[in-house]
C-alpha cells in the first residue's frame, strides 16, 4: 500500500502535530513551519494539505490531493487557485470560527487604544516626558452606539465583550437578514441597512470577510454618511475600505480616528499618509497569530474525519459568498 501523506505548512507546534499523528495513524505527516517552503515532492505526493494562507502551494499539488484545509479564516486567492487546479466542488475548509477570541479581543483592544490615545502615549514614552496635553482622548464606549459590520464569530465575540461597557446600542450589519441575536440590539442588511448603521454609529467595527461582495464596501459615500467625529476599526480585510477615501475622511476631520490590523494595499507602503497621522493606529496584520493552536488542530481533525467518512464538511467554504 502506498504511503498516505498529509503535509502541514502551519504554525502548529510539536504537541499539536503529535496529537494529529495519534489521531490519524493511517497517515504519514510531514510538518513545516509557516514560512518554511515545503518540499515540492511532498506537495506533489500528499493526499491532504493543511496550510496557512499560502494558496500558491496549490499549483504544486497533484491529482493525489483529495482535500485542502487552510488555517486562515480569510481565503483570498484560494477558491480561484483550487478551481483552476481541480475544478469546482473540491473539498476545501478553512479556520473560520477558530479566531473568534483572539481577533475579537484585538478588535476591542484597537477600539480602546484609539479612544484613550494609547498609541500617542506609547510614542511619547521614550522621551521621558510627562506630556498629558499631547495625548488625545476621544471618549468612551459607555453610552455610545457601536455598529459591528459582520456578525459572525469574530464580530459576535467583540460585541459580547463591548456589551459590558454599557453602550447605548450595538447594531449588527450582515449580508443576510436575521432577527436580532446575542448582544445585538438590531440586525441590519442591504444598502439601506448599511447606511442606517453608519449614520447612527459612533464607532464602526469592520469584522467582515474579504470577498467580491465586500470589496470597496466603505468608500467616499459611506464616510460622508457617518457621523462627523465617528471612528472606524478594521480587522476584516483592507480591501473593504477605500484607502484614498479613508485618508481624506481622516484629514478632513470627518473621522476622528481609524484603527486597523489590515490595509489595502498590504503591506501598507511606507509613503502612505496613514503612517504619520496621530489619529491612526496600525497593527501589521498579526491579530490572529495567537489563536489557540490546539483548537486549530481539533478543527482540522473534525473536518478531516468528516472527509474520510464521506460526510458533509462542517467547515466547508461557501464558494459563492467566499467564507
Amino acid at each position: 500500500m502506498s504511503e498516505r501523506l498529509i503535509v502541514l505548512s502551519t504554525t502548529l507546534q510539536e504537541p499539536q502535530v503529535r496529537w494529529l499523528r495519534e489521531r490519524f495513524p493511517q497517515f504519514t505527516f510531514k510538518a513545516y513551519a509557516r514560512k518554511e517552503r515545503p518540499d515540492p515532492e511532498a506537495l506533489a505526493a500528499c493526499e491532504v494539505l493543511f496550510n496557512y494562507g499560502t494558496w500558491s502551494q496549490i499549483e504544486q499539488l497533484s491529482s493525489n490531493c483529495r482535500y485542502i484545509h487552510t488555517m486562515s479564516a480569510g481565503i483570498d486567492g484560494y477558491i480561484e487557485a483550487i478551481e483552476k487546479k481541480f475544478g469546482a466542488g473540491f473539498p476545501f475548509t478553512n479556520g473560520a470560527g477558530v479566531y473568534n477570541v483572539t481577533l475579537g479581543e484585538h478588535t476591542v483592544a484597537l477600539l480602546l487604544a484609539a479612544l484613550r490615545g494609547l498609541n500617542k502615549a506609547a510614542q511619547i514614552m521614550p522621551s521621558g516626558r510627562w506630556a498629558t496635553d499631547e495625548v488625545r482622548v476621544l471618549g468612551e464606549v459607555s453610552g455610545s452606539t457601536i455598529a459591528v459590520l459582520g456578525t459572525g464569530d469574530i464580530g459576535l465575540h467583540a460585541a459580547k465583550a463591548l456589551k459590558g461597557f454599557g453602550p447605548k446600542a450595538i447594531l449588527g450589519y450582515k449580508l443576510h437578514p436575521t432577527e436580532p441575536f446575542g448582544p445585538f440590539d438590531e440586525i441590519l442588511t442591504g444598502e439601506e441597512g448599511l447606511r442606517s448603521a453608519l449614520s447612527r454609529a459612533d464607532h464602526v467595527l469592520i469584522c467582515l470577510p474579504g470577498s467580491p461582495f465586500t470589496k470597496g464596501l466603505i468608500g467616499e459615500e459611506q464616510f460622508a454618511t457617518m457621523k462627523k467625529g465617528a471612528g472606524i476599526v478594521n480587522i476584516g480585510r483592507g480591501s473593504i475600505v477605500d484607502h484614498a477615501a479613508l485618508v481624506r475622511a481622516l484629514q478632513s476631520g470627518r473621522l476622528a480616528y481609524a484603527a486597523m490590523d489590515v490595509t489595502d494595499p498590504e503591506p501598507l507602503p511606507a509613503d502612505s499618509p496613514l503612517w504619520r497621522m496621530d489619529n491612526v493606529l496600525i497593527t501589521p496584520h498579526y491579530a490572529g497569530l495567537y489563536a489557540d493552536l490546539q483548537r486549530h488542530a481539533e478543527w482540522f481533525a473534525e473536518n478531516l474525519q468528516a472527509h474520510l467518512d464521506g460526510r458533509p464538511l462542517p467547515g466547508a467554504v461557501d464558494t459563492r459568498w467566499r467564507y
